[in-house]
Parts: C-alpha cells; sequence; structure tokens
C-alpha cells in the first residue's frame, strides 16, 4: 500500500462502529481468500487479529458484552441425537450366527508349545537369528502371524475330529517336520511315499479348517485364507530353516509346493473380488450417501467433522454446563476424525501408537518465547528404536521451527517414524494446519483443549484466576469447563531412559481410551469412529473406509498426476495402490468423462473445414471417421465403451 492509501484506510476505520468486528472473523477469512493469502500468512495475522479480537471481547465497549444470553448460545452444543438407534441395527454382514472364540489363549498354552511359539517369533523378528535366510520382519506383522497360528492350534485342540489333547499340541501338527536324516536310510520311492503322506495329512486339515472356516463361521473371503496360508508358510520356513542354505531352496520342498497352490488359488480369488468390487461386508452400509456432484469426502466433512466441532462447546442445547469427562470425550472425538478427513487419511495404526511428551526439561531451548507454548520432541538419544538404531515410534509436538521454517506462533506436528510402508517412503514429518473456523475459533484451540483442558472466561460460581500459559488469558476470571485428556486418568504414563543426571523425558499416548485411561486397541479405536458415524449419517465408516474416501475423492475431483503422487506419498502407499485398490467409483462414474468427451469433441463440434484439409494425422482421420457414424452407429459405439 502506498501512504495515501494507507492514510485513506486509517481516515476510513474512523467511520466505522464497534459493531462491525462482531463480524470481523469471518471479514477477515473472505479477505485472506480474495487476496490468496499463503498459510504462514494466515496463520500469522490470523493469530494475532484473534487475540486483538479476545481481548475486545472482554472491554465494556464491546457490542455484544452486555448480552449473556448470546454469549451463552453460543456456547451451547446441538441437540445430540441419535435416529439411526444402536449401530448393531445396521450389521455389515448377513452373519447372524455367535461368533465363535475358538483360539488358543496364552494362559493356556503348555510350556513346552509356549517356547516353540517363542522361537518362533524370535526367528521373524531378531535382527541376527541363527540359519533363518529370510529378511525379518515388523513386530506387528509376526504378532499377527502367531494370532493366527493360535486361531489354527486351537481348532486342533477344540473344534477338530478327534480333538488332539491340549498337553501333546505342538506346531508340528500344523506343519508335519521331516528331516534329512529321517531321508537318508530311505530310498527315492520310499521318500516320494513318506512325502505323499505328509502332504496328504496336510491338505486333509486344511481342507476340513477351511470348511470350518465357511460353514460355521461363515467366514467366505479369500483375504481370510490368504492370510491364514501366509503365517502358514511363515512357520513352515522356520520349522525347515536347518535343512535349507538359501531362500530358494524353500520351494523344493513338496509341503510348500502344497501351501504355494492354495496360495496361488487364494490369490487368484482375491484378484476376482477385487475387480467386481466384491466383499464380504455390504459396502454401501459402511459409504456416505452423496448427491451429484457431491463427494463423500464433502460428507464426511460436513455432516460428521463439523457437527463434531460444534459439540465441543461446554454447555448443552439446555443452556447448562456439560461434565468435563464428557466435553473431554467430544474433543478426542473431533481431534481423531479431523485429522482422517482434514488431512489425508494415513493408516490408524499410527494415531493408536501416537505418543506425545508428558515432561520436558524446565529450561526452554532458543527460539521458544519466554510465554509461548513449549511442548517439545524427546531427543533422538532418548526415543525408542529398532535393532538398527533407527526410531520406532510417532510423536505429536509443537516447534517454532520446522525443516528450517520459522513459524512465529508456532506449529503442531506429526513426526511418524513408525508405518508399514516407512522402508519406502521413509519418516515423515506433517504439519497439522491451524485452519480459521467462522465463528473465531482455530483447529488448534480443539487440540489444545484436548490435551491442557478448555478455560471459560466470565462470572461463574467457583470461579478462579487464569495463571497458565495463554498470555492473552492471563488474570482473567473464569473456570476450566474440562481437563481434556486428564479427564480419562491415563495410566500409561512411561519414563524414557535416561542418564543418571539427565532430564527425565516420559510420554503417553495421545488417544487413550476414555473409560480405562489405556491405549485402544484396533476394534477399539476403529469402533469408535463406526459408532460416532453411524450417529451422525447412519454409516459405519472405519479408519480403512476413509481411506477410500480420499482416494476416490482424488479421481472424481480429477486430480492431475502430481497431486495424485503427492496423495499417494502423504497417505503412504504407492501410487498404484491408490487407483487400485482403494477407488470406490462406480462403473458409471468412471465411464461418464470419456463418454462426454466424445459426446462433446465427436458428435457435437462438426470439425472446421481448414482441420478437414489438413487432416493428415492418425487421430484426425479417426476424429473424421467417428463424424460420418449413423445414429444407430453412435448408439453401439457407446454401449460397446459402456462394456
Amino acid at each position: 500500500m502506498t501512504k495515501a492509501e494507507v492514510e485513506a484506510a486509517q481516515e476510513f476505520l474512523k467511520t466505522l462502529g464497534a459493531e462491525v468486528l462482531l463480524a470481523a472473523r469471518q471479514t477477515l477469512l473472505l479477505a485472506f481468500e480474495s487476496q490468496k493469502a499463503s498459510k504462514s500468512s494466515q496463520n500469522t495475522y490470523g493469530n494475532r487479529f484473534n487475540q486483538f479480537l479476545s481481548w475486545s471481547e472482554q472491554q465494556q465497549w464491546w457490542p455484544a458484552r452486555g448480552s449473556r444470553r448470546a454469549r451463552v448460545l453460543e456456547q451451547c452444543c446441538p441437540i445430540l441425537k441419535n435416529p439411526y438407534g444402536n449401530i448393531s441395527n445396521t450389521p455389515l454382514t448377513e452373519r447372524r450366527t455367535v461368533h465363535q472364540v475358538y483360539t488358543l489363549k496364552p494362559q493356556d498354552t503348555p510350556a513346552p508349545l509356549q517356547q516353540e511359539l517363542d522361537n518362533f517369533y524370535r526367528y521373524l523378528t531378531d535382527p541376527e537369528c541363527p540359519l533363518r535366510v529370510i529378511d525379518p520382519i515388523g513386530e506387528s506383522s509376526a504378532l499377527e502371524y502367531i494370532k493366527d497360528i493360535r486361531l489354527m492350534l486351537g481348532w486342533f485342540c477344540y473344534k477338530h475330529t478327534p480333538p488332539i489333547a491340549l498337553e501333546l499340541l505342538r506346531l508340528s501338527h500344523l506343519i508335519p517336520v521331516v528331516r534329512q536324516e529321517d531321508l537318508e536310510p530311505l530310498n527315492n520311492r520310499e521318500q516320494a511315499k513318506l512325502w505323499k503322506k505328509h502332504k496328504q495329512a496336510l491338505e486333509a486339515w486344511l481342507c476340513s479348517y477351511f470348511c470350518f472356516l465357511r460353514k460355521d463361521l461363515h467366514s467366505k473371503s479369500p483375504s481370510t485364507k490368504r492370510n491364514k496360508l501366509g503365517a502358514l508358510l511363515a512357520l513352515a520356513k522356520f520349522l525347515y530353516s536347518s535343512e535349507v542354505e538359501e531362500e530358494a531352496d524353500y520351494p523344493q520342498i513338496p509341503l510348500f509346493k502344497t501351501l504355494n497352490n492354495h496360495l496361488a488359488t487364494a490369490r487368484k480369488d482375491i484378484s476376482e473380488w477385487v475387480n467386481n468390487r466384491q466383499s464380504v461386508s455390504d459396502f454401501e452400509k459402511k459409504w456416505p450417501d452423496t448427491v451429484e456432484d457431491e463427494t463423500a469426502l464433502e460428507v464426511v466433512r460436513t455432516q460428521i467433522v463439523e457437527p463434531l466441532r460444534l459439540e465441543c462447546r461446554p454447555r448443552n442445547s439446555r443452556g447448562h454446563f456439560r461434565g468435563g469427562f464428557v466435553i473431554a470425550k467430544s474433543y478426542q472425538q473431533y481431534f481423531k476424525w479431523a485429522l482422517l478427513a482434514d488431512l489425508p487419511a494415513r493408516r490408524q495404526q499410527e494415531y493408536r501408537s501416537l505418543r506425545i511428551a508428558l515432561s520436558c526439561p524446565v529450561k526452554r531451548p532458543e527460539g521458544v518465547p519466554p510465554d509461548g507454548l513449549y511442548h517439545p520432541l524427546p531427543p533422538a538419544s532418548v526415543r525408542e528404536k529398532h535393532w538398527d538404531g533407527t526410531i520406532k515410534d510417532n510423536y505429536l509436538h509443537f516447534t517454532y521451527v520446522h525443516e528450517k521454517k520459522h513459524y512465529p506462533q508456532g506449529v503442531w506436528v506429526l513426526d511418524i517414524q513408525q508405518y508399514k510402508t516407512r522402508s519406502t517412503h521413509a519418516a515423515q514429518s506433517i504439519v497439522i494446519p491451524n485452519r480459521h473456523f467462522s465463528d473465531g475459533s482455530c483447529f488448534y484451540d480443539y487440540l489444545e483443549g484436548y490435551l491442557y483442558g478448555s478455560w471459560l472466561s466470565g462470572i461463574y460460581k467457583n470461579r478462579q484466576v487464569y495463571d497458565w500459559w495463554q498470555p492473552e488469558l492471563r488474570g482473567q476470571r473464569g473456570r476450566w469447563v474440562t481437563s481434556g485428556r486428564a479427564e480419562f486418568n491415563p495410566g500409561d504414563a512411561c519414563c524414557l531412559p535416561t542418564g543418571g543426571n539427565s532430564p527425565k523425558w516420559c510420554w503417553g499416548y495421545v488417544f487413550v481410551l476414555p473409560k480405562t485411561g489405556f491405549k485402544a486397541d484396533g476394534p477399539g479405536f476403529g469402533g469408535s469412529f463406526e459408532t460416532t458415524s453411524h450417529r451422525k449419517i447412519g454409516k459405519r465408516i472405519s479408519p480403512h473406509t476413509m481411506r477410500y474416501i480420499w482416494a476416490t475423492w482424488a479421481y472424481q475431483v480429477q486430480l492431475n498426476d502430481a497431486q495424485t503422487r503427492s496423495l499417494a506419498y502423504a497417505m503412504g502407499h504407492k501410487v498404484e495402490t491408490l487407483r487400485g485398490m482403494y477407488e470406490r467409483c462406480t462403473p458409471e462414474e468412471k465411464r461418464r468423462p470419456i463418454e462426454e468427451a466424445i459426446e462433446q469433441l465427436l458428435f457435437e463440434q462438426p470439425l472446421s473445414p481448414k482441420l478437414k484439409v489438413e487432416a493428415n494425422s492418425e487421430w484426425e482421420i479417426l476424429l473424421q471417421q467417428l463424424q460420418k457414424l449413423s445414429p444407430a452407429e453412435r448408439e453401439r459405439l457407446m454401449a460397446a465403451l459402456a462394456r
């Protein structure tokens, strides 16, 4: 702005009444949009302006100060309705039988068998393991294998006919073991006969077990069969580790051929299911209903996430204060959904295992303002690590400098070091944007309200004087409406190992279960999403479904190649996975762009005389030929394209 423009603007400000400040936040957002301001400018000037407005709202001249009713209404959340009833009203499968629990529990496992399972786990995960010729796998993958092996052992013990006595049960009941010394006394014919006997035994129990899954448990998914066979193949490699010199030797063992044949069949069935969009669960019950030109992601953000944000308000619809525990649950639900709906959805395991420091050194490092929020990332020296020294934990932290960029107001960052495809995409450090809302709040208000609690200024019973870290609130009278995460009495505080005179770094999980205060498991974490989405729109949307929704959104809004690659990277997988496994567009949606292009370019816009003269390329000749088609021929062409 020139000097004259600045002076004119100052004179114009003098003509405005204080009431314009009531809509100032909305006006500022429009100004940012019209000026195409950068994110950093929006954060910097937006935060300064919000501080000014927060101060103004406490002054006597503030237009709405005298209206207590107006303030109370702003603090009221919407009426909490549940028009769709219990989530059990929307079953995902046709299965109506009682779920059968047949796994072999650790407390029931005899000591010799438990020793075998422990050795198997170490074989899978230890960085150095004698006789192993395959690469180690992650702990989570190994635990999934152990889980499936325990299920099959339980089947042998509880469901097999005749059942095997628990004290006699061993891993060799799953995979028969034939050593070289067993074969040496035998001639070729006798060896073949022995292998045939064991192959038939393996085939027999596999067929019986898969029949049990299909008929008794109504488990029809080929993915289930593939997972069980994958666990058996890993077990077979463990049991035969002393019989091979390299990984290529395994397929020469007859039992491995049997397992690989079953795996090939399962993978073929999976491919057919994927191509036909077939699923055990009814995907329509997990997918938001949309109208024309509306994406599922829009429905999630407008009908689930935004109402959840409003539910974080301290009063109920009648104006009474809600309990601190209930408000903290609302903060947690909104925070979880915002991470998956406002940012590209990553795997739920990353958020379930997300940690946050619960203590830090008293002395602030350089760059942290004296009165600013201080919630650092623990140093690498005290982080949990893999055997090779790479960090294996994920943290949420607050910083003022990220990747050599300075943020005057600070930013919250997700430091993702451990996830499924880290070996391909490396560690990721993700800045959480501080988006501003029309009511004057911003996303960080809710994030910090969940972590630290929420303060409400005003004259209330049992009021206190604010004396914590937010300088704009210090000295104000009011009350804490919730203690945030602390309302759940977290029992997960752990101390990171340090030297004798070093600071003690304690940490806890960000998302603890409200009822227990401990880390949520997969069903508990994902189930909270399904319960919330069912309450809002009658659909059971899981964290994994959100990844489908994001991938489908990319297709629907027609992201270019660079944007698609960026989205795939942000979600932690390859572009091929994004386009293949996660696309949930209907065939009609996929055909629509080419059908519209053909109709517009070939049949609605005749070729110009100049183009007809210069048509010498194969494409231009093809265009000319297509325009000569009769209406009936055009319909047959469109029908062929639709197939």
